[in-house]
């Protein structure tokens, strides 16, 4: 994988790419806007005197991403005129890709006018590709265009460690990832060229950007100190000055960035996950750019011809099993379905190769996990297992922080508390109670009967007797009884 480092249309970091011998870059058309109004051409060859590898972004995926700008479709169109015309005209020579101006707001049949005015230059033009179309059209534009662009919304809408490689491998199209922030993104989608402005966010954001153990570390601005203190010997003993990155200064911090950056893209295609570049020969050299507009035109189909679907038998899904409960006695149950070893991994395609000691080529995975769930008990052991698992992380963090020295890590602050709230679950799930409650009703005079068969004779008198011993007087008058004298007796 090529990484070109984007953001030198910025004099200062151009300069800075210069002095440290990086020969791959990329800059922005719209970002160029920014900062000059293209009064006078913009010579490639003027700004970049070393000759290196230059890629040129519209920075159409900035206008895609604000749909609601104020720019009209008169400005955009004027605008994409001056990009194809006068500025890609102009330094065709010099630059070696450069990718498409796919405004969405112009309409998609805009774009593919435009397309076929990029046919000529079909070595260089990288057309881009719009999630919106699917994962068919990702597929077409592979067997219609030389080099196709994928930027990073649209990566996270692919699986990019499955298509992308297959992509790579069964096409002869060159896959460029546009804007690209995420190193899992970058590490396994077999790229032939990558650009990103990362490199300069320590920067634009304070973050700190190292290479250590093999692995690329991207701290934010609020752990800076704290990672800057943490990897002092590797920044030492790569040959930079870890007395000035730990006090902040922007050109080492920079110079930083960039190796570690240099670091991963190496790690990346020696690890074989990215097919490296091929080392231009006579048979496969580009064509002198005086020949680009004597390039032959591409065969292009008029339609696609849907293949004819076969139908199948429909079986579990790869890791799922549907298996017949039988009782001791013989009787066939209710079927019951399982996990099982799905047994389609295999060493080639696993990301975990590089460092997995059983790896082998041309081989399916060594490992399975027999876990089963069905029992309490079986799930009280699970738990465990998970307990003793996070406890384990949480005291190698503690050694890990001995040995930066005793500065506090604020990523194992949080797993204490991750192992403290799973405890906490598994606690309250082997917790066990006992409760019984009684209810039982019998209305009238027989209610008292029901308590002295419950609860005994003795208890059975006490309901029947009054809390409080009551007078005749209020005894009347709780019963109704009025008493009155008899004025005048009528005989019926």
């Amino acid at each position: 994988m090529k990484l070109y480092l984007a953001g030198c249309e910025i004099p200062a970091y151009r300069s800075l790419l210069a002095q440290e011998g990086y020969t791959t870059v990329a800059l922005s058309y719209w970002g160029l806007r920014r900062r000059t109004k293209f009064t006078k051409p913009y010579d490639l060859a003027e700004k970049f005197v070393d000759d290196p590898e230059i890629l040129i972004d519209s920075g159409c995926h900035s206008i895609n991403a604000k749909p609601n700008s104020d720019l009209t479709d008169a400005e955009l169109l004027d605008i994409a005129g001056h990009y194809y015309d006068v500025f890609i005209a102009d330094n065709l020579s010099r630059l070696h890709y450069f990718v498409e101006f796919d405004a969405h707001q112009l309409g998609h049949e805009w774009i593919r006018e435009q397309r076929q005015r990029l046919e000529p230059l079909w070595d260089k033009a990288i057309v881009v590709w719009n999630p919106e179309t699917g994962r068919e059209g990702l597929e077409l534009l592979c067997t219609e265009w030389a080099n196709v662009g994928i930027t990073q919304a649209g990566t996270d809408r692919l699986d990019v460690a499955h298509l992308l490689p297959q992509l790579a491998k069964t096409t002869d199209t060159k896959l460029f990832g546009l804007g690209m922030t995420k190193t899992a993104a970058l590490e396994h989608g077999h790229w032939y060229g990558a650009a990103s402005t990362s490199w300069i966010s320590p920067s634009q954001f304070g973050d700190t950007i190292v290479w250590a153990g093999k692995e690329l570390h991207r701290y934010p601005r609020r752990y800076k100190d704290m990672a800057r203190a943490r990897h002092k010997h590797a920044i030492a003993d790569a040959g930079f000055d870890a007395e000035a990155i730990i006090a902040d200064d922007p050109t080492e911090v920079l110079r930083l960035s960039v190796w570690s950056w240099q670091q991963f893209t190496a790690h990346i295609n020696g690890t074989g996950v990215t097919a490296p570049a091929i080392t231009p020969t006579g048979e496969n050299a580009d064509p002198t750019h005086e020949a680009v507009d004597r390039l032959p035109q591409q065969t292009r189909h008029s339609g696609v011809t849907p293949a004819p679907v076969k139908p199948r038998e429909k079986i579990p899904f790869p890791g799922l099993a549907v298996v017949q409960e039988t009782a001791e006695d013989g009787t066939v149950g209710r079927p019951v379905l399982k996990t099982v070893d799905p047994g389609v991994r295999n060493c080639d395609r696993c990301y975990l190769s590089s460092s997995c000691p059983a790896a082998q080529p041309a081989s399916t995975c060594a490992f399975s996990l027999p876990v089963e769930i069905r029992t309490k008990d079986q799930r009280a052991d699970v738990n465990a297992a998970i307990l003793e698992m996070q406890a384990g992380r949480l005291f190698g963090l503690r050694y890990a922080e001995e040995l930066e020295g005793g500065i506090i890590n604020p990523v194992l602050s949080g797993e204490i508390d991750r192992y403290m709230k799973i405890a906490k679950t598994v606690e309250e799930s082997e917790e066990t109670g006992f409760s019984v409650k009684i209810s039982a009703t019998q209305k009238g005079a027989a209610e008292t009967g029901l308590i002295s068969r419950l609860f005994g004779r003795d208890e059975g008198e006490q309901a029947r007797s009054l809390p409080h011993p009551i007078s005749v007087e209020r005894a009347a008058i709780e019963t109704g009884f009025v008493d009155a004298e008899v004025i005048e007796d009528k005989a019926a």
